[in-house]
């Protein structure tokens, strides 16, 4: 095991070394534009058709890849096992979710999209972003807010028997 990790930590070393001789890396982009949103000097699609550049593993050490609105949200019922499912997921390299519960649809709406995008993991094309908050579940005004934000975005529900929810809760 020792040796394997030797092994991670010099070729890590060994090619983040090259970095600095390659000269400075290039200035990230901005984010993509949320609609109605003023460009600079160019159209949105003009924006959103340059590629990022680089490989997963390069996109750690630069920073690149885009801040994008969730393709898919977690909400279920409390303790029912949101978060056990959000980590599991996220162990899939095409999947990037938001550490914490932002809680946008029920308490923090009044920011607007574009907070709610900045909270958001930078994914490369093809990656999948994904938020869990499960207080959507019992939230009147987050379905309708959610589709407000895109028709497309899938909403994955994780429920529990009653009961042993329940006590779960009352036990913790």
């Amino acid at each position: 095991m020792l040796f394997l990790w030797l092994y991670m930590f010099y070729s890590c070393a060994g090619s983040c070394a090259g970095l600095a001789a390659r000269g400075s890396p290039a200035p990230p982009r901005a984010p993509p534009l949320l609609p109605g949103e003023p460009g600079e000097g160019s159209s949105l699609e003009e924006q959103r058709a340059a590629p990022d550049a680089g490989s997963p593993i390069s996109s750690f050490f630069n920073g690149s890849g885009t801040k994008r609105l969730p393709q898919a949200i977690i909400i279920g019922v409390k303790k029912g096992g949101t978060r056990a499912l959000l980590e599991f997921l996220r162990v899939h390299p095409d999947v990037r979710a938001v550490g914490a519960e932002p809680h946008f649809f029920d308490r923090n709406y009044e920011r607007g999209l574009a907070w709610y995008r900045d909270l958001m993991p930078r994914t490369l094309e093809g990656q999948i972003t994904m938020e869990k908050t499960p207080s959507y579940f019992v939230t009147k005004e987050a379905p309708a807010r959610i589709s407000s934000m895109s028709k497309g975005t899938k909403l994955i529900v994780v429920v529990r028997d009653p009961v042993t929810r329940a006590i779960s809760d009352y036990t913790q």
